[in-house]
This record gives structure tokens, C-alpha cells and sequence, in this order.
């Protein structure tokens, strides 16, 4: 059964547990904020295959994210500030243009569950392996001492944040994002950083790219 899901179109992927913070200023999209904020706060984020944020509707890639509304700072001029993390991946079934914003009837993606990594020998390897990885990656990009302590046990969560860590172009992140096995995004995340990694020892930078839009790598 399909579900019908506003549409904020950006030059950026959002990743499933991921923070997105957004500027609100076009009146389709501050109608777009009244509305969710009536409802259930959530709003389907994705990302542009062709076309510009901002003016006419824009072509987006099929696969998105669900963002839920975790905060608003209003402004008096009818801006507004949002906080939003991402929650459930989903599949675009039709657009919808019937109002001042974007709309379309999705289909929620779930994954597969898996069982405790410590539970699976390959996954749990496959697992530590990335967080090898990941960790020196993310203190490069200087993320807080918090994160770095604590990075995810579970293997879904863990490939998310490595999805959105890495400093690739759009295209690849959207790659990330439709992958449906965790095992392989683990697997791919993995391939990614060392390869990262290595331009970073011959550059002394992270990445020979520029980093990704609005919060791509936000590491909160």
C-alpha cells in the first residue's frame, strides 16, 4: 500500500539515523513545514538527479529518505531554521503536483534483520574492519570525541554512518543509499574509506573532492 509524502528535493543524500539541518525560505517550502507541522512532522528528502533547489521542480532520483521534524526556529520574516534526522529509506511509486509542493505516493524500503554481528562471524569481521577504518577517517574530519567513543555496535546504524561520513560525490552517496543489504553497504563503505584513505596520504586532506551539500557530512 502506497503512502502519499511531501518532497523536499537537495543537492545532498540523506542517510537513514542521520541529522539534516535545513533553511526554509521558498513559499512552497515554508507551506510545505506548515503542513507536516499539522500533521506527522515527516517529509520524504531527495535527491536531485537534474535541476536546481530552488525555481522549477526539479527531477529527483527514485530512492529517498523520510526526515522527521525534530525542531523549528521561526524568523519574522517567515523563514524558518528546521532540525531533522532521517528515519526509513523509501521508493517513489508516482509524483504527485497538485499543490504548491512536490508530492508522491511512496513505498516504505525495509531491510532484512540480521542477527547480533557478534552472532555472525563474516559480519562481525566485516564489521570491525570499517570501524578500523572509520575511525581515523572521522577524527580527520574532525569529528567529536563523543562519536568517535561510541560508534555503532549495530551493523545497520554503523553502515549509515559511514554512508554519510564519506566524502564522495552525489552520485556515489545515492549509490550508497540504494544498496539494500547491509552486508554490502558495510562491504562498499569499506572499499570507499581505504580508497579515501589513500588520497588522504598522498594529499595530506580528506578527499580530493569537494565534501557533499547541506549537512552530508554531519557527524552529530
Amino acid at each position: 500500500m502506497s503512502t502519499l509524502l511531501p518532497l523536499f528535493p537537495l543537492r545532498t543524500v540523506l542517510f537513514p539515523g542521520r541529522p539534516l539541518p535545513l533553511h526554509v525560505f521558498e513559499d512552497r517550502y515554508r507551506a510545505l513545514l506548515s503542513d507536516c507541522l499539522e500533521t506527522d512532522r515527516r517529509f520524504g528528502v531527495v535527491a536531485i538527479r537534474c535541476g536546481q533547489e530552488v525555481g522549477q521542480q526539479a527531477e529527483v532520483f527514485d530512492v529517498g529518505t523520510i526526515a522527521e521534524i525534530e525542531g523549528v526556529e521561526h524568523h519574522e520574516d517567515g523563514r524558518a531554521d528546521v532540525t531533522t534526522r532521517g528515519t526509513e529509506r523509501f521508493r517513489i511509486r508516482e509524483i504527485v503536483e497538485t499543490g504548491p509542493y512536490l508530492q508522491a505516493r511512496i513505498e516504505q524500503l525495509t531491510e532484512p534483520e540480521l542477527p547480533p554481528a557478534r552472532g555472525n562471524g563474516q559480519l562481525a569481521r566485516s564489521c570491525e574492519a570499517l570501524r578500523q577504518l572509520l575511525h581515523p577517517y572521522l577524527a580527520e574530519l574532525g569529528a567529536p570525541d563523543e562519536l568517535l567513543v561510541r560508534l555503532p555496535r549495530d551493523p545497520g546504524e554503523l553502515s549509515w554512518l559511514a554512508a554519510a561520513a564519506v566524502q564522495v560525490d552525489l552520485a556515489e552517496r545515492q549509490r550508497l543509499l540504494e544498496l539494500d543489504s547491509v552486508d554490502e553497504r558495510i562491504l562498499e563503505t569499506a572499499r570507499i574509506l581505504r580508497r579515501e584513505t589513500t588520497i588522504m596520504r598522498h594529499l595530506g586532506t580528506v578527499a580530493s573532492l569537494n565534501p557533499p551539500g547541506p549537512g552530508g557530512a554531519e557527524l552529530n
